[in-house]
């Protein structure tokens, strides 16, 4: 899952959700010591002892992001009510790849970090993650949790990370676009040639219209590609007797770049400036010059962007061949606890991450999320993979919740969501390998002469000298 992205398919007030940072510096973690955060009687009066002060530095929403600031003061407010000897602090620091390691290094870094799914391995591998299980076996919503969204940070039988929202990778569909050129729409159950063949005849290179638009600039470019080689039956990486190495220049991978280069010099199909971010691609998309792009992005395309509920579907990734499988990328975001931090802080940023979940006051706050759509007749996009199990009790109630805003919410189909099978992220070094492949594609988009097998292997020759090779596989 990248960074750009991150809050692909998130859910809005999960999204919202924010991370503690720290002051302490002790490296200990464990569960044996005393939590000075939890009152206990004193033998000489019988009285609550006053929990000795606690002071942690919560992740706050950027300046312009007025909803999450709110969001998060009432929710800061809340937990001070329950731990009255915590001070909060704010911070707006967000996690980067490229900090992470400084900021650790000064002992600078958050006591609490969300991060994408890509990172699991990475961080255990530095040791800054911290082992959850001792929290976990205190909590009593310890077994409730979305298994498939737990499986990137349980390592080892360990616990390291709480998730906070996922998504599988589907296709966003405009239909206006495919009405105006007398295209039918795609089924369900479409395939690559279904995909090629839509992506041409909506493509209008001379009105700038594209019939697909991928993102290909940074990391996010390697991130949607990783769908269709998923799609042709391939993998990124290879752990065997304690290596890692690339896989992703496989016959599948050949099959999958091979099907880029189809649609950028056959098909016509891709923006001329193909070079795009991801937030590139989503605007494209939102002013009208983009029939499909990989993401669920309703939310933004109708809040912000002015589209009309009626004119968007959402599709899974087509399957290969016909009545293949409609495989793609599953990821998410986690909040990860800060292994420098004292045991009490530790212990207060677990209990500030599960603070809502699972509880009534998570169902009031999305209420009020439901309530102010629809006063601003806007939607809330449901259906997509939450950090609960759907068929649980608290997944049932959240649902009565949402069926009662039925002109504001976006749906995902039950068929779409039946037909959709998610494959974990890069388990190692994700955000590096999705760089790599971004190279490929861009030789590939750039050149309708490249040999994509050359490419893919010498990326993976590179990757794994460079990098892969320095992974120690536990």
């Amino acid at each position: 899952m990248i960074r750009k992205r991150k809050n692909l398919l998130l859910l809005t007030f999960l999204a919202l959700m924010v991370v503690v940072s720290a002051c302490g510096s002790s490296t200990s973690n464990s569960s044996s010591k005393k939590n000075t955060a939890t009152s206990e009687p004193t033998a000489s009066t019988n009285e609550p002892a006053k929990a000795a002060p606690i002071t942690m530095t919560v992740q706050y929403p950027k300046s312009d992001n007025l909803a999450g600031i709110e969001f998060t003061d009432k929710k800061v407010a809340r937990f001070q009510e329950q731990y009255p000897n915590v001070t909060v602090k704010k911070n707006d620091w967000q996690y980067s790849p490229n900090e992470i390691g400084i900021k650790m290094a000064a002992h600078q870094a958050p006591s609490f970090i969300r991060v994408p799914a890509t990172e699991g391995k990475v961080l255990l591998e530095h040791q800054w993650l911290t082992d959850l299980t001792p929290f976990m076996e205190k909590y009593e919503h310890a077994n409730d949790f979305n298994e498939k969204l737990v499986s990137p940070f349980m390592i080892d039988g360990k616990m390291y990370a709480i998730p906070a929202n996922g998504y599988i990778m589907a296709v966003m569909i405009n239909k206006k676009l495919f009405d105006e050129k007398n295209v039918p729409l795609p089924t369900p159950d479409w395939t690559w040639d279904d995909f090629y063949a839509a992506a041409k005849a909506t493509a209008d290179p001379a009105k700038g219209i594209a019939g697909f638009a991928m993102m290909a600039k940074g990391n996010e470019g390697g991130w949607n590609w990783t769908n269709f080689l998923y799609g042709a039956g391939g993998t990124t990486q290879n752990a065997t007797d304690g290596k890692v190495t690339s896989a992703f220049n496989s016959e599948e991978g050949v099959k999958a770049m091979e099907f880029m280069k189809k649609l950028r010099w056959e098909g016509d199909a891709l923006p001329q400036n193909w070079a795009l971010n991801f937030g590139d691609v989503y605007n494209l998309f939102k002013q009208g010059r983009a029939a499909m792009v990989l993401g669920d992005r309703i939310e933004d395309a109708i809040n912000n962007g002015g589209m009309k509920k009626e004119d968007l579907i959402i599709l899974p990734i087509p399957s290969m061949e016909k009545g293949g499988d409609h495989t793609c990328v599953l990821g998410g975001n986690y909040d990860v606890i800060n292994p420098q931090e004292t045991p009490e802080v530790q212990q207060m940023a677990f209990n500030y991450v599960t603070f809502d979940l699972f509880k009534d006051s998570e169902l009031d706050a999305m209420k009020l999320v439901l309530e102010d759509r629809k006063a601003k007749g806007q939607v809330y996009l449901y259906g997509a993979p939450a950090y609960y199990k759907a068929d649980s009790e608290y997944g049932k109630k959240f649902e009565a919740l949402v069926n009662q805003y039925p002109d504001n919410v976006f749906r995902y189909d039950p068929e779409v969501s039946k037909l959709m099978v998610g494959v974990p992220e890069p388990s190692y070094n994700g955000q590096e390998c999705y760089a790599a492949l971004t190279n490929v594609l861009q030789e590939v988009f750039s050149n309708k002469d490249a040999d994509v097998k050359a490419l893919l292997d010498a990326a993976a020759k590179k990757f794994d000298q460079e990098v892969l090779s320095k992974v120690v596989v536990k």
